[in-house]
């Protein structure tokens, strides 16, 4: 268990022999924030709706809090990227006046408020550090949501140049992790937006409010932008598609063709096939070569007049001989 105390507006980190166990009288105390493991505060804690916010947490799929009074206790769950949503990262907060319990077994709380202590950053109380944690836990997102769209736009060039094979895995992984920024974001605006109203003024104080509302600000932005992502991915889906589409429709073109250009061949062999008496070519020695040659220059004249009628060119490359074409003209 750690425990860090707000002096002189800043975060100061507790030596670990000087922590505490959390007890009711603390209230009185300096503001503080406690951290300790999830079996710990479940072991500690008596309140019912700690108590019941923590039973939940395994299962908690997306950001949420609970209210009593003067008193609220969440479960922030983490986007688990491309990973199962399942095996996310999460962490509990209970927030009274002046106090803030985070219950946290897998790592996440603790570099982030050792980072607040060690560079001094301002903080007004227990309800603004909740804030500026979850607004940290956010500073890598914008960049994040930045690689999603590169990676998109470099798929997309992909598929319209139609050389190379698409990485369909990156597809299926960004837009899992896309998927899991939404939920986290629809869950954590909810969070940040009842923490920052005025009727829980007296459970954060006007710091607090003011963080939670810019927090709320922040993942309306990027809420916007990720909206704006998820529709370019859902347009690149469908522009893959309609390339495989493209692809499996030059197949069958081309089946097409070469079936017309066997057809004639198929009809002479037949007819030789039927081997009766007297047929033209049978009993001469140069049959068999005038047949072949004569086999060879319908296969020629088709290929030509095919080529002519624009039938041998299928796909992207069609399309940018026809470009050129217009051009010229």
């Amino acid at each position: 268990m750690r425990r860090w105390t707000i002096e002189g507006g800043r975060l100061v980190a507790e030596e670990p022999g000087q922590a505490a166990a959390v007890r009711a009288e603390d209230a009185d105390a300096a503001p503080h924030i406690t951290l300790m493991s999830v079996c710990r505060a479940t072991e500690q804690l008596t309140d019912p709706l700690a108590c019941g916010v923590l039973g939940t947490m395994a299962h908690a799929a997306l950001p949420f809090a609970e209210f009593g009074e003067r008193r609220a206790a969440g479960v922030v769950v983490l986007p688990a990227g491309e990973g199962r949503s399942a095996d996310a990262r999460r962490f509990a907060f209970v927030l009274e006046p002046g106090r803030l319990l985070l219950a946290d077994s897998d790592g996440v709380c603790e570099p982030v408020l050792a980072h607040l202590a060690d560079e001094r950053q301002p903080v007004a109380g227990a309800a603004a550090v909740l804030a500026v944690l979850l607004r940290l836990l956010l500073r890598d997102h914008p960049e994040a949501l930045s690689r999603v769209r590169d990676d998109l736009e470099l798929i997309e060039e992909r598929i319209l140049e139609g050389r190379e094979r698409v990485d369909r895995a990156k597809m299926v992984a960004d837009s899992r992790r896309l998927l899991g920024y939404d939920t986290f974001y629809q869950g954590l605006s909810d969070v940040a937006d009842d923490l920052g109203d005025d009727a829980l003024m007296p459970l954060t104080g006007k710091d607090g409010q003011r963080a939670f509302r810019s927090l709320a600000r922040q993942l309306d932005r990027l809420s916007a932008r990720l909206e704006t992502l998820q529709d370019y991915s859902l347009q690149i889906n469908s522009l893959y598609q309609e390339s495989i589409d493209i692809r499996q429709n030059n197949v069958m073109q081309w089946l097409t063709v070469v079936a017309t250009i066997a057809m004639p061949l198929t009809f002479i062999t037949s007819w030789y096939g039927m081997n009766f008496p007297n047929m033209v070519l049978i009993n001469t020695s140069w049959g068999y070569a005038v047949a072949a040659l004569l086999c060879l220059a319908i296969v020629v004249a088709e290929v030509v007049f095919f080529h002519r009628k624009g039938w041998l060119s299928f796909g992207p490359g069609r399309r940018r001989r026809g470009r050129r074409g217009g051009r010229d003209a």
